[in-house]
């Protein structure tokens, strides 16, 4: 179990699964958790879940892809809790196109939604756990940053994540400060697939079976603990063994 009670944990891209798994399993292990989303109903439900089993959360609607709402979901964490230990960075777009059909606002849409709430939130965050001595900051990645056909734009997001998070670690390490990726990747669990779709794709598997967002939280978890201290710059793959086979992985 990590070991993240009485941590203050910022968690932004709460409505999807993955999000909102890592939300609840960190306030389950005693963190104080902070969940952020352009989607205020969400991220309200998942704040009240927390609070309905006896933890401490807070909910703050923002755009993340805006500097001046990420510094005020960072400002409101702050002045709920006094400071922030954890920052996962969940927010992304999966969409892809290929290079034929790639416009201009594609491209840079996909930067917009995938890099730059990562960078606004880490600019943000960093400061303060550099004042503090401490923290543990969790980008979350794909495996597909190895490309993918029709994904370029995607892919290249993906990718610069890589090199942003072995960039930090290194800038922050002698501030007891860790970066690290979580990469997901293979097939999930989903409501709108079928008994078919679900056995065709755990017999693709090397572990015969899909993921679930729980396995993702985990690794997040591990990452986000005060025991994996010595782990910075680096890179876990969820995937079910797929990056074993998949080209160029490390």
């Amino acid at each position: 179990m990590e070991i993240v009670k009485n941590r203050v944990a910022l968690i932004s891209g709460v409505a999807d699964a993955v999000g909102q798994a890592v939300a609840l399993r960190f306030a389950k292990n005693g963190a104080k958790v902070v969940v952020t989303d352009a989607d205020k109903g969400k991220a309200d439900e998942i704040a009240s879940k927390i609070k309905a089993d006896g933890g401490e959360a807070l909910a703050v609607a923002a755009d993340p892809t805006n500097p001046a709402q990420v510094k005020k979901v960072v400002s409101e964490a702050k002045a709920k809790f006094g400071k922030i230990d954890i920052l996962v960075n969940n927010v992304e777009t999966y969409e892809g196109k290929g290079i034929a059909d790639l416009s201009d606002e594609d491209w840079h849409q996909s930067v917009r939604s995938n890099m730059d709430p990562m960078f606004f939130f880490c600019r943000e965050v960093i400061p303060g756990m550099r004042e503090q001595k401490y923290g543990r900051v969790i980008n979350m990645g794909n495996l597909e940053y190895v490309g993918w056909p029709g994904k370029a734009n995607y892919s290249a997001t993906k990718s610069a994540i890589f090199g942003f998070t072995r960039s930090l670690a290194l800038e922050t390490a002698k501030s007891d400060i860790t970066v690290n990726c979580v990469a997901k990747g293979g097939a999930f669990e989903s409501p709108g697939l079928s008994q078919e779709q679900v056995e065709k794709l755990a017999a693709s598997m090397p572990v015969q079976r899909l993921g679930k967002s729980e396995d993702v939280a985990r690794a997040v978890g591990f990452f986000a603990s005060d025991a994996s201290p010595y782990a910075t710059g680096q890179t876990l793959f969820v995937c079910g063994g797929k990056s074993m086979y998949f080209s160029m992985t490390i």
